[in-house]
């Protein structure tokens, strides 16, 4: 983080609860892009597959439509993944061990992650799904 966002996220306890939502809430909606180019969708396939509108979809994509853990299943449903989920102790190391490279050969699409002690992160950059 910048120095103003640290110096803002120990500034309260409050704002420290919202950076964790905010994060909570990009890292989700991260999964869901990759996911989507991944399997080559857009947001607007993803809606038809959910019978859902595109504009439903896109607010939820975008953290403006709270995401309940049944949306959040019903979206892995329709695009055939199956959600994980772990909670880590605020004081866990999250020092990076080492680079993990993922190589979809379906798409000729490589993804970098850091993996620490147990939890691998993405680290590449991705693409949004129009």
């Amino acid at each position: 983080m910048s120095d103003f966002l640290d110096a803002w996220n120990n500034e309260s306890a409050e704002n420290a609860k919202l950076t964790a939502q905010e994060s909570l809430i990009l890292e989700v909606t991260e999964d869901i892009w990759r996911i989507l180019e991944e399997k080559n969708m857009n947001k607007a396939e993803l809606a038809q597959a959910m019978q859902k509108s595109k504009a439903h979809i896109t607010q939820l994509l975008n953290g403006s439509r709270n995401m309940t853990l049944r949306t959040l299943s019903d979206i892995c449903f329709a695009l055939g993944v199956k959600p994980s989920f772990s909670i880590a102790d605020d004081e866990a190391e999250w020092d990076v061990d080492e680079t993990v490279v993922s190589f979809n050969p379906r798409t000729s699409t490589e993804h970098k992650y850091k993996m620490t002690e147990n939890v691998i992160y993405p680290s590449s950059c991705w693409g949004k799904a129009a």
